[in-house]
């Protein structure tokens, strides 16, 4: 699995992509964007981490709403 975080401090959003191979040969492709920002000083490494982070916790909770829980 492939993917990509990035944000801006200016408009305060992040995207974070995530790729992945599908089962029929295609491309899977998921993203999330959403309202980010920090007062703490991190490494790009761990922004990153934590943007991912978030965006995962987006994921379930789209998941959990599409089976209706």
């Amino acid at each position: 699995m492939r993917r990509g975080a990035w944000h801006s401090d200016w408009s305060e959003r992040a995207y974070v992509e995530l790729r992945d191979a599908d089962d029929d040969g295609g491309e899977m492709l998921a993203t999330a964007i959403f309202s980010f920002r920090t007062t703490a000083r991190l490494s790009k490494s761990q922004i990153e981490q934590d943007l991912v982070r978030k965006a995962r916790h987006i994921f379930r909770r789209a998941a959990q709403t599409l089976d209706g829980g």
